[in-house]
């Protein structure tokens, strides 16, 4: 073969790759050129509606271009999860995920995406720590202590959480296994319905989230919180892991991703944007007034979060035989 028979062919190649490389850019520098829409899994008035609402109405403002909040809830978020993986991947359709993104799959067979194939990380716009909470007239004070008590009298003892395969019900697996107990695990509809049987000594303890452990603070003890450091908030109560507890550093978190196809300049130009939203002292201080700790961070950062939580989450979910379907 000559050489003058290759020129054609690379030539080619070199202007489609150079074309591609320039449409990207160009889509980049013009993004958004109409409304973009996050969708919101879940229906409104929850943190994770709240949060896209206040993200939209500062993107707006930045972009001088219209964000609107859509809530598409249902099937413990499959369904707003699965239209944005359908959507079209030019960055004008965003989901507001949380931490069950990567859960629902593991749980139900018919799920409608994959988090990892069908969707492109942005950034963890906030992680929502779990807390141990106990009734204030309870007698443990501390995990010790409700440990020991839950060895002597496993059926006086029981722990709590808000929904079989979420976060709190998988953390409570770990913490019988790894404490050495067998206490009954508690299901309620919900952080409000198990906080109510909280308060109302129905239970001994449960796994509650940032959000509703803010609002209770008054009413209930804390013994406990996952992730790797302690809450500003409450400085002197210790982790998990500081307790010995192996895998709590899982937090819940709200993150930002979009279809898997969208260019990279594109999701690069959304991710820059939420980073410095988030950072801004106004909206880190809203986002910390929810009761949940703002973060934004990088899109490889994020990913690595999400895989973290599908393998360790995924183990109890299959050892346990976890199913919603």
């Amino acid at each position: 073969m000559h050489f003058s028979s290759l020129i054609g062919p690379c030539l080619a190649l070199a202007m489609l790759a150079g074309g591609t490389a320039v449409q990207a850019e160009t889509a980049a520098g013009s993004y958004p050129s109409r409304p973009v829409t996050i969708v919101v899994p879940y229906a409104a008035g929850g943190v994770a509606d709240s949060t896209a609402r206040l993200l939209a109405q500062r993107l707006q403002e930045a972009w001088h271009q219209s964000v609107v909040v859509e809530n598409r809830a249902g099937a413990g978020g499959l369904i707003g999860a699965g239209l944005v993986a359908r959507a079209p991947a030019d960055g004008y359709t965003v989901l507001l995920g949380v931490s069950g993104l990567v859960l629902q799959p593991q749980l139900v067979k018919k799920a409608t995406y994959d988090p990892f194939k069908d969707f492109s990380p942005i950034t963890l716009i906030a992680r929502l720590p779990l807390l141990l909470a106990v009734p204030k007239a309870g007698a443990a004070k501390t995990l010790p202590e409700f440990v020991a008590r839950g060895k002597t009298n496993p059926g006086g003892t029981s722990i709590g959480n808000y929904g079989v395969g979420t976060p709190s019900h998988l953390l409570s697996i770990m913490l019988n296994q790894q404490a050495g107990m067998d206490l009954p695990l508690i299901p309620f509809q919900g952080s409000s319905q198990l906080a109510t049987n909280l308060l109302g000594g129905q239970i001994s303890g449960g796994l509650i989230d940032s959000v509703t452990a803010r609002q209770f603070a008054e009413r209930l003890n804390f013994l406990a919180v996952t992730g790797t450091q302690r809450l500003s908030g409450l400085p002197d109560l210790p982790t998990f892991r500081e307790l010995g507890y192996r895998s709590f550093e899982q937090d819940g978190w709200l993150g930002v991703l979009v279809p898997a196809a969208t260019p990279r300049a594109v999701a690069d130009k959304l991710s820059s944007e939420l980073a410095r939203i988030i950072a801004s002292p106004e909206v880190s201080a809203k986002i910390e007034s929810m009761g949940i700790t703002p973060v934004g961070s990088s899109p490889a950062e994020f990913a690595k979060v999400m895989r973290t939580d599908f393998d360790v989450y995924g183990k109890v979910i299959r050892e346990a035989n976890i199913r919603l379907d």
